[in-house]
């Protein structure tokens, strides 16, 4: 493979140096790839003639792709890579045609109510990544100032479902037999949803199950006990039953790894399934998670030790908004007296 030329997104292919086009450039100039030379110096010297084309007056849309080429590539997680792409996409149509220092506190903030109305969540993730971009401008010595900077998140009310003992039992007994022993795995190790769905085989080790959390990066095992051993036999030989094993432990009939999309529709099929027999209230894959925390605490188990968290604090946010308050009734019998 030839050495880069020290050029984002300018790649040796096909006998020569192409650059590739973003969604927006391709726009702008028709085509996907640009030739640029066989030679590098043929190449950078293309290039120049390309640059105003490609990269127009509007400095954000300039930012917004040396960002995306040279630090989005370099983030550890691929969940976090593919969410920013999302978010930097829903930026670029409000700020890629603005030049930077244009851009003020206010118009970020018109940006966040109107962002917020569709999803405050994703207005607080987009904002994270604007804040993120300009930090970047001023290490590359593109501004001085960061107008992201002073502008707040949303503040997100906890989610408080707690699914209750007897919930869950109708739940298990009325849901499919697919979904019954993912839900039990779930809420015996309490794993977050990528962690379960990209379990391999391989970390089925005699101790116990090994894993390094996609979120925390922290190593963890979960010691083999009767119950786990026996729903880890079921899900394999379910796995069989309907076609193949794959290198994961949950995985669909061809032997391929579960993705978000295939999931979800398999949990919806589920839930549904045991709303409309079992007569019980809508919860989530993710409430499961809360459940075993909650369940651990009045356990008296580690709960950020289970869940993998890397500060106390997000465990005790998380389990504050699960825990019911015990209120005394009050006595009223000296006040009948008389």
């Amino acid at each position: 493979m030839k050495e880069s030329i020290g050029i984002p997104r300018v790649y040796w292919r096909k006998g020569a140096w192409r650059y590739m086009c973003n969604q927006r450039q391709k726009a702008l100039v028709g085509k996907s790839w640009i030739l640029l030379g066989t030679t590098k110096e043929e190449a950078l010297e293309a290039f120049k003639d390309w640059e105003a084309r490609l990269f127009p007056k509007a400095s954000m849309g300039r930012l917004f792709d040396r960002y995306e080429a040279e630090i989005i590539p370099a983030k550890p997680s691929e969940a976090t890579r593919r969410a920013n792409k999302q978010e930097l996409k829903r930026l670029r149509q409000v700020f890629g045609e603005c030049e930077i220092e244009d851009i003020t506190v206010h118009d970020i903030y018109a940006f966040m109510d109107a962002r917020g109305i569709t999803s405050k969540t994703q207005a607080n993730h987009e904002l994270a990544l604007l804040k993120h971009v300009f930090r970047y401008a001023q290490r590359w010595g593109i501004t001085e100032r960061n107008p992201a900077d002073p502008v707040s998140k949303f503040k997100l009310m906890p989610r408080d479902r707690y699914v209750t003992d007897d919930e869950f039992r109708i739940f298990l007994r009325h849901t499919t037999p697919w979904v019954r022993r993912y839900a039990l795995f779930k809420y015996k190790t309490g794993l977050r949803q990528r962690d379960m769905l990209t379990l391999r085989l391989d970390q089925l080790q005699p101790q116990g199950i090994t894993l390094r959390t996609s979120k925390a990066k922290k190593q963890a095992v979960i010691p083999w006990d009767d119950e786990l051993r026996r729903l880890e036999a079921e899900i394999q030989a379910d796995n069989l039953a309907r076609g193949h094993q794959g290198p994961t432990l949950f995985c669909r009939k061809n032997g391929e790894p579960y993705d978000k999309d295939h999931f979800h529709s398999r949990w919806q099929y589920g839930m549904k399934k045991a709303i409309k027999e079992g007569k019980i209230e809508r919860f989530t894959e993710h409430d499961l998670r809360a459940k075993h925390a909650t369940d651990a605490e009045r356990q008296g188990l580690d709960v950020q030790a289970n869940l993998q968290h890397s500060d106390r604090r997000t465990t005790e946010i998380y389990l504050r908004a699960k825990q019911v308050l015990k209120v005394s009734a009050l006595d009223i019998e000296g006040l009948l007296e008389g």
